[in-house]
């Protein structure tokens, strides 16, 4: 759940912590290199198996990348926001029966294990 809702927002979309969000789960993706995704990965597949590379290698670095990419966006996600500067924050709730437990969820990147 993002916090950060304008009241005065007729749509209530709390559209500046959903911006800012994907701003840093991009700046995630991006440090793995730039550009559209699907576009530029494929064909180099094709061509790290067209020299040689063991698919099994290829997944194995796709995990690695993959795992690095989610352990900072849990990290990420535990971000409160700056409220000194109004940059807005966000919090995982716990919900139970569709109602919020009041009991955050954090820390998860502590308990993402490499290794599973």
């Amino acid at each position: 759940m993002l916090s950060g809702m304008d009241p005065h927002d007729d749509e209530n979309i709390p559209q500046r912590a959903r911006q800012r969000f994907l701003r840093g789960m991009w700046a995630i993706v991006d440090q793995h290199g730039p550009g559209p995704t699907f576009e530029r990965g494929e064909p180099a597949r094709a061509r790290l198996e067209a020299l040689g590379a063991d698919p099994d290698d290829l997944r194995a670095f796709a995990r690695m990348v993959a795992y690095e990419a989610l352990h900072s966006a849990l990290y990420f996600l535990d971000d409160p926001g700056d409220d000194a500067t109004g940059s807005p924050g966000w919090a995982l709730l716990e919900t139970s029966g569709g109602e919020p437990t009041g009991r955050l969820v954090q820390g998860l990147y502590e308990d993402l294990d490499p290794d599973r």
